[in-house]
């Protein structure tokens, strides 16, 4: 804080000398209809002064005198720049259309340049608007249905994922994607994925806890940015701006739910399933936005929001073995019939977890004597979650332990982990003029806390000594930490057609805890027993694990844009950076624009990029039941996670984790077309990422005395450790199309498609394997692929879709309006470990067909349709009815090797293209007053 205060003081002494003003008022209304337009933007271009208009269209905004113009933007509406003469008082008519050149944010510190003036490729989504007319509700599936190159897909059975959605973008890991809210770093989740699925060792952003409904726009920076923003801009940036405007008090309350029919048991005789209807996941949410005015000039936007969201399950019945020693499957039945079950009783619960939670958030902004502006901007979320592990038939209850466990749950158990996630968010700041420089200093924190507790369960070492033996267990938590304080300074200069410069500096300190559990949720009663000591499903977090684990970093930048005509300009940026646990890092990027005509343009950039490894990659612990793909089904393992610089990693040879490095390139170009209402933009690039690190599979002791204890110790039998294993190429196009046109005298008709096309891959030898950068010790004990095996590389090349590709038409006249968008997610492969594709006796049964079958699973491409109308009921109110995934498509049946086990997933969690949740209809009413 005391660097805080210096900077701040710093910048009020710094302030410049006041400067004349005058005040400008009128109304902004929309040309083909003559209402007005609450919420417009009007702003000095190539400042910060800007205001919004109130419900009746209209603004008051103070410019200095020597200001010559204004620019006025409205989402839906051509930006307008107007010309200022001696009137104090304006009316403004814009005309509808599509925005060809939002100023933009995130990609430039140029504070005038614009999207199609930029030399990277950005997206702008107009989030304020879309909202209202699609059915999701949370912000990581809104975008995944909107941004072809953004990919989010809620999993299942997958302990604390279930809550906290993973995302990506050009098909690279959460960890490798900057979230900036405001321009500010946004911090990360405290969770770590660790369990089997996509994105497995990585560390995400919680979209979901930002209320979309407090979010004005979006911009997508798909470029490497680590020059100009720092550690995890590797595959792009995302900057979230939130909304500001005042006099407005908007709403909205939406309900919906999942009607669907889906394959739910395989009948051999009958080659095929036969459909099930299921209607579940009922969904509610209720949102208030409202902006006041603070003084003259400063506003207050608040936003609240409130979200239910029910579970589903798309799990099949259970064919194999319920109780022990039945002998056959007929006589299983017969037990179930004279208990009064069926097999139905049985289920897993394979969908969206239990979900329900809710946040504010604030965006603020005070102007201060000298033309300085006070800011603040952040948010408090919270949400409470509920998902079910692996059930716990009868017949796999530990024999050692079944007349205890038999006594409460004669069934089995179908164990269950609820999630208590906080999350908080604040940045405070000052902006202005120091000299003839553009100033900003500023203070971010952020703070994610993640509690576990298990329900429904059992530490069977506990019940082996006691028939009284807890069922809910508080299994410990994470918890992250992180504090951001930034010194901007940039300045136009007039040199050829203007030269930016940029410089800054960034302190930065990352906190990642472990808490533990309860004596009862980790400790083994009964070492004698043989049984899987902690809560089942989830072990609690050991004392040994807890603890606080610190680290900050220095970064120093300088970025420059230089437009030698109106035509030619070229950027470049400079960043170093030095990290408090692995030293130093410089990185560069360039980057130029070349405009052909006014209506053609080339782009291309080239930088490079790093990552530091998370706190919680390098500091998680703990031990963790997984159900391990084997032939002959899925075995539960107890696996322990041990930090990198452990005894066990040091016995194994794991080296100590470093940074990933990237180079990459983009080439692209835009075009304006058709009197500039068509804009087109294709970009292509390649990504090289070294050192790439990746959570290992599991080793055994190998029969080294001193691992087995250790292992032992932390009740575990296996280990697996982060570790930077490999290198990786990524390539893909990307391609933008936008088009809009008139119908009519009210009529407007808008068509957007875009695609993204990707190609990731290992890095391979000449035969075409994978190159490993394992250690001696793993290579010469044969483990190594324990150390990165077929799934792993599934994950990186296939496990997600290679291409997607949308059309989105938006059509409104007077009070009507709909949507119609069709989102078709290109295959996906999952690649089993354990398989040898030269050798097909080998391969196994199908329990579910009886014939031998390959391993792996490809997964054909399905399109996914929404459709939503809204019609203006009265003045000020909005009702929207529509549906998701209208023709209730799913992906393939799983009938891969993570699938034989008595077909239990019908859609399991090892690959995922949209999710497998069907069809799904809402109704929305929204007002404004």
């Amino acid at each position: 804080m005391k660097q805080s205060l210096i900077l701040f003081i710093s910048a009020f002494l710094f302030a410049g000398v006041l400067q004349a003003q005058r005040t400008l008022q009128g109304t902004v209304q929309g040309k083909a209809t003559g209402e007005p337009l609450a919420g417009a933007v009007v702003q000095v271009p190539g400042t910060n002064q800007a205001t919004m208009t109130d419900a009746k269209g209209a603004f008051t905004i103070s410019v200095g005198a020597d200001v010559k113009t204004i620019r006025v933007s409205y989402v839906g509406y051509l930006t307008m720049q107007l010309t200022l003469g001696d009137q104090a008082s304006l009316q403004i008519q814009l005309e509808p259309g599509i925005e060809m050149d939002n100023v933009v944010v995130v990609g430039s510190r140029n504070q005038t340049r614009t999207k199609t003036d930029s030399p990277v490729p950005v997206d702008i989504i107009p989030l304020g608007q879309v909202v209202n007319e699609v059915g999701q509700v949370d912000l990581n599936q809104i975008l995944t249905f909107i941004a072809p190159s953004f990919q989010s897909a809620r999993q299942a059975i997958a302990d604390g994922t279930d809550h906290v959605d993973p995302a990506q973008l050009r098909g690279l890991g959460p960890d490798q994607v900057l979230v900036l809210v405001n321009g500010k770093r946004r911090h990360q989740s405290a969770l770590v994925n660790v369990n089997g699925t996509v994105n497995r060792g990585t560390v995400g952003t919680d979209l979901n806890a930002i209320p979309a409904n407090a979010i004005e726009r979006i911009e997508i920076l798909r470029d490497g940015a680590a020059a100009q923003y720092g550690s995890d801009a590797i595959a792009g940036v995302i900057n979230i701006v939130l909304k500001q405007q005042t006099g407005l008090l908007i709403g909205n309350i939406s309900a919906g739910q999942h009607m669907t029919s889906y394959d739910r048991d395989y009948v051999i005789s009958a080659g095929k399933a036969p459909k099930v209807s299921v209607t579940d996941g009922q969904t509610i949410q209720a949102a208030l936005n409202y902006g006041l005015k603070v003084g003259a000039k400063g506003f207050l936007n608040l936003t609240g929001e409130y979200t239910s969201r029910g579970e589903t399950n798309r799990g099949g019945t259970y064919t194999g073995a319920v109780f022990p020693n039945v002998g056959t499957a007929n006589r299983d039945d017969s037990i179930m019939a004279a208990r009064g079950l069926n097999r139905n009783d049985f289920d897993m619960r394979i969908g969206n977890s239990r979900v329900k939670g809710g946040g504010v958030m604030y965006n603020f902004s005070y102007p201060l004597s000298g033309g300085w502006q006070l800011y603040a901007f952040g948010g408090i979320n919270a949400k409470k979650g509920n998902a079910a592990g692996f059930y716990r038939y009868p017949s796999a209850v530990p024999a050692a332990v079944r007349t205890s466990v038999y006594a409460v749950y004669p069934n089995g158990f179908l164990p269950e982990i609820n999630s208590d996630v906080r999350d908080i968010s604040t940045s405070i700041g000052v902006r202005g003029k120091v000299g003839k420089w553009n100033a900003d200093f500023s203070n971010t924190y952020g703070r994610n806390v993640f509690d576990f507790t298990v329900s429904n369960s059992v530490n069977y070492t506990q019940a082996s000594v006691s028939n009284t033996w807890q069922r809910e267990f508080d299994a410990g938590g994470l918890k992250f930490s992180q504090n951001t304080l930034n010194a901007d300074l940039s300045r136009k200069f007039d040199v050829k057609q203007g030269l930016n410069v940029a410089f800054g500096a960034e302190y930065r300190m990352d906190q990642f805890g472990i808490r533990a559990g309860e004596e009862t949720s980790y400790k083994n009663y009964n070492t004698a027993a043989g049984v899987a000591a902690g809560s089942q499903v989830f072990a609690g977090f050991l004392p040994s694990n807890e603890g606080n684990n610190n680290r900050s970093n220095i970064s120093l930048y300088l970025d420059m844009e230089q437009d030698f005509t109106k035509k030619f300009m070229v950027a470049g940026a400079l960043r170093f950076e030095n990290y408090s646990d692995f030293g130093s890092t410089l990185n560069y990027k360039l980057a130029t624009r070349y405009k052909i005509s006014d209506n053609f343009t080339i782009r291309a950039s080239t930088s490079t990029g790093f990552r530091a490894p998370s706190q919680q990659q390098k500091f998680y612990a703990k031990t963790n039941t997984l159900f391990v793909s084997t032939p002959a089904g899925l075995v539960p393992t107890e696996s322990g996670t041990f930090t990198n610089e452990s005894s066990p990693a040091q016995i194994l040879g794991i080296p100590k984790l470093k940074q990933e490095t990237s180079l990459s390139y983009t080439l692209g170009f835009t075009a304006k077309l058709m009197q500039r209402k068509l804009e087109l933009s294709i970009d292509a690039y390649q990504i090289d990422i070294n050192d790439r690190i990746v959570l290992t599979n599991n080793f055994s002791d190998g029969g080294d005395t001193v691992l087995r204890n250790q292992l032992r110790a932390a009740n575990a039998t296996t280990a697996n450790f982060f570790t930077n294993a490999i290198d990786t190429r990524a390539r893909g196009l990307e391609a933008v199309l936008s088009y809009n046109v008139k119908v009519g005298k009210q009529g407007q008709l808008k068509f957007t498609w875009a695609g993204t096309f990707i190609d990731n891959e290992v890095m391979k030898d000449a035969a075409g394997n994978p190159i490993i950068k394992a250690s001696p010790v793993l290579i010469r004990t044969g483990q190594i692929r324990s150390y990165f095996n077929r799934e792993d590389q599934s994950r990186i090349e296939v496990a997600n879709p290679k291409n997607k590709t949308s059309l989105m038409v938006n059509y409104r006249s007077g009070k009507f309006s709909a949507m119609t968008r069709a989102v078709r997610f290109g295959e996906v492969t999952f690649l089993d470990p354990s398989l040898n594709p030269a050798t097909p006796a080998a391969w196994p049964i199908n329990t579910l067909t009886g014939v031998r079958e390959t391993l792996d699973q490809t997964f054909n491409p399905h399109t996914i349709v929404d459709l939503t109308a809204s019609y203006d009921i009265m003045k000020g109110v909005t009702l929207t009815v529509g549906g998701n995934n209208i023709f209730d498509v799913y992906q393939d049946r799983h009938n891969h090797s993570n699938n034989f086990s008595s077909g239990r997933f019908v859609y399991s969690r090892r690959v995922q293209q949209f999710g497998f949740n069907g069809a799904y209809y809402f109704m929305r009413v929204r007002f404004q007053l």
